[in-house]
């Protein structure tokens, strides 16, 4: 079946104001390991932030990967299912295939400063039209259909068109 196929990205912004069992996990859990494995690029706390220690020892910015592992379990209950990624009728939530965390800002002295990403990829969608904010999509082995409205967090990161 040929078309436009997209991969969306959706990106979940998890602070200390995050509601939710997930979100208070994934904040508590990824600050405790920053705390942890910032250390290695900040023996003598000369850094308060996240941003200083990227600025003065680039090696720092693996505190991504390294403190994504203390998620893990968390992102595996999710049984590859976006939290709060829904069609516009609530019928259907969408999945992802990978996903990457990533620290926004943080701080060794003030857990309000911790602010991380989680951004989800979908597998391919076929994408039938735009019409204005909302995006009509189908999955390829079907003709059902679905919409999909965009905000700031949702992003298409790969588009084909298949004749």
């Amino acid at each position: 079946m040929g078309g436009t196929m997209i991969k969306l990205a959706v990106r979940q912004v998890i602070d200390a104001s995050s509601t939710g069992t997930f979100a208070k996990n994934v904040f508590r859990d990824s600050y405790a390991e920053f705390l942890l494995q910032s250390q290695a690029y900040n023996p003598d706390e000369a850094f308060s932030t996240f941003a200083e220690m990227v600025e003065h020892q680039p090696k720092a910015n693996s505190l991504h990967y390294k403190t994504g592992f203390a998620v893990g379990l968390y992102i595996q209950s999710l049984a590859n299912l976006i939290p709060g990624t829904w069609d516009t009728l609530g019928n259907i939530q969408l999945s992802f295939e990978r996903h990457q965390f990533k620290i926004m800002s943080s701080g060794i002295h003030d857990r309000q400063l911790h602010k991380v990403a989680v951004l989800y990829y979908t597998a391919p969608l076929l994408l039938h039209k735009v019409i204005g904010e909302y995006l009509l999509l189908g999955f390829n082995d079907t003709t059902d259909t679905f919409t999909l409205k965009l905000n700031d967090d949702v992003s298409i990161c790969n588009f084909s068109e298949e004749s």
